[in-house]
């Protein structure tokens, strides 16, 4: 991603937690989709934004919804991170 993309993904991201009113759907990150996952999207549970913990994890597909409102993470952990920005400079996205 380029710096300018990285800064965009950051604010998007940031909206979200500073108004976390559902969970975000993410685009998957290549590095970390495995034949486990498929049939999964990713997203960060709602409690999660609120406590500011950048944590991604994944849901069925069949879950998921226009406003998912997942209050908590799933046992699909995909990965943790210690600050927004590193977790858009892995490769994470919003999805749209």
């Amino acid at each position: 991603m380029t710096n300018q993309e990285i800064k965009r993904q950051s604010e998007l991201f940031k909206k979200h937690y500073d108004e976390p009113m559902f969970s975000p759907l993410l685009k998957w990150n290549d590095k970390y989709k495995t034949p486990e996952l498929e049939g999964y999207t990713p997203i960060i549970a709602i409690n999660d934004l609120v406590k500011y913990n950048y944590v991604v994890c994944a849901i069925p597909n069949e879950k998921v919804e226009f406003m998912l409102m997942q209050l908590n993470r799933t046992d699909k952990v995909i990965a943790e991170y210690k600050s927004l920005e590193e977790m858009v400079e892995d490769g994470w996205r919003m999805g749209t």
